[in-house]
């Protein structure tokens, strides 16, 4: 009678979402009755209807163990409680049950001391020409095999949202999209669609953005002209007829204000104010790293610990959802800064070597036309 009552007390709990699901709530009067084996098929009845939500898939793998142990299947139903700590490491199992199955669920939750619950988390997206092209998440320490799919709910650009289901895959699964921003959460499930867990929400998305594409100066190169074979350079043939060169009219102070000579300069002088840019830049770019990396060890060390506590069952799930989100939110942080830090490296190095004095310091070249009381010359001076 007090095994009974236990029984009941147990299933009472999750009954509203056996209602949802008639063979389910059939197992569970069966169970209450202590009829074991016609239980079992009530649950495997509803377990091939599948699209279980997630509180009456737990109660179905929790009303198996309970049945399979008590009718001497003791691995199946040891697998069966461990299927359930997997997905919901708090869940009440210790002094529910008595006997043989008490010893079942104890060795279950030695098992999971041991091999951690379930990780799920947002993968970097892939991008290209400044645009999300894909976005995909990872499936970790799933040795049951729980996991099959993955439902995506995608909002691109602000629009509406939107499902796409996805395998799972050497542990991660994807979908390819075409979007400057995009936010997402996923659903996972099993084979038979089955509610497993669930990755953000529409509340609290995962947000994504290509990184900015880097601008990077372009350096154009002046082609080298070749004096052809045969010809001196001006373009003579050689110990061929010169032509007679034209008379060349004479400057005078009459027909040009000698006051005003024209001066053409080299180019080499014009660029060195971009070094000083340059300096600037870098050393943004290094600061910019460096904060990067302070908010990527930060990140390593929040997922450490919300794994830590995930494993022993110190923090409520909303508390670990909560820590997530924050970890979450310092490695985007943390990604950002590496990738501007870089990007102002980059341009800064760039600044730096436009930058240079090709001439010297200082350095230039004057060209300047000077009149003579016996024609036209040219004067040409500088500093190196």
């Amino acid at each position: 009678m007090v095994r009974t009552a236990l029984l009941v007390c147990a299933l009472a709990a999750t009954s509203a979402f056996a209602q949802r699901n008639p063979d389910l709530e059939k197992a569970q009067k069966l169970l209450a009755a202590k009829k074991y084996a016609e239980a079992l098929k009530a649950i495997d009845a509803a377990s091939k209807k599948g699209n279980l939500e997630r509180d009456s898939l737990l109660t179905l793998w929790e009303s198996r163990g309970l049945a399979e142990a008590s009718t001497g299947k003791l691995d199946k139903a040891e697998e069966s409680f461990r299927s359930v700590l997997q997905l919901d490491p708090r869940r009440d199992l210790t002094g529910k049950y008595t006997g043989k199955v008490a010893d079942v669920v104890a060795r279950a939750k030695e098992w999971f001391k041991n091999n951690g619950g379930i990780e799920v988390g947002p993968l970097d997206p892939g991008a290209a020409d400044g645009k999300v092209t894909q976005i995909s998440l990872f499936v970790r320490n799933d040795p049951l095999k729980l996991i099959s799919k993955a439902k995506f709910y995608v909002r691109v650009d602000g629009g509406p949202w939107k499902p796409v289901e996805a395998k799972v895959v050497n542990g991660a699964a994807a979908t390819d999209i075409n979007a400057t921003t995009v936010e997402w959460w996923a659903e996972l499930t099993s084979e038979e669609n089955n509610q497993l867990m669930f990755l953000g929400s529409a509340g609290k998305p995962v947000k994504q953005s290509a990184p900015a594409p880097v601008a990077v100066a372009k350096v154009e190169e002046k082609p080298v002209v070749k004096d052809e074979p045969g010809k001196a350079p001006g373009g003579d043939a050689v110990g061929g007829n010169k032509e007679t060169p034209k008379e060349t009219a004479k400057v005078t102070p009459k027909d040009e204000d000698l006051s005003k000579p024209e001066v053409t300069k080299s180019a080499s002088s014009g660029g060195s104010a971009l070094r000083p840019v340059g300096y600037v830049l870098i050393g943004l770019g290094v600061a910019a790293v460096g904060v990067g990396a302070y908010f990527g060890i930060t990140y390593n060390g929040m997922r450490e610990s919300i794994k830590a506590d995930l494993m022993s069952g110190a923090a409520s799930t909303s508390a670990l959802y909560t820590r997530d989100q924050a970890a979450i939110t310092n490695g985007a942080i943390a990604n950002t800064l590496f990738i501007s830090g870089g990007a102002l490296v980059v341009t800064g190095a760039l600044f730096w070597f436009l930058g240079r004095d090709t001439g010297g310091a200082g350095g230039g070249v004057t060209v300047a036309p000077v009149v003579t009381s016996n024609g036209g010359a040219v004067s040409v001076s500088g500093s190196f």
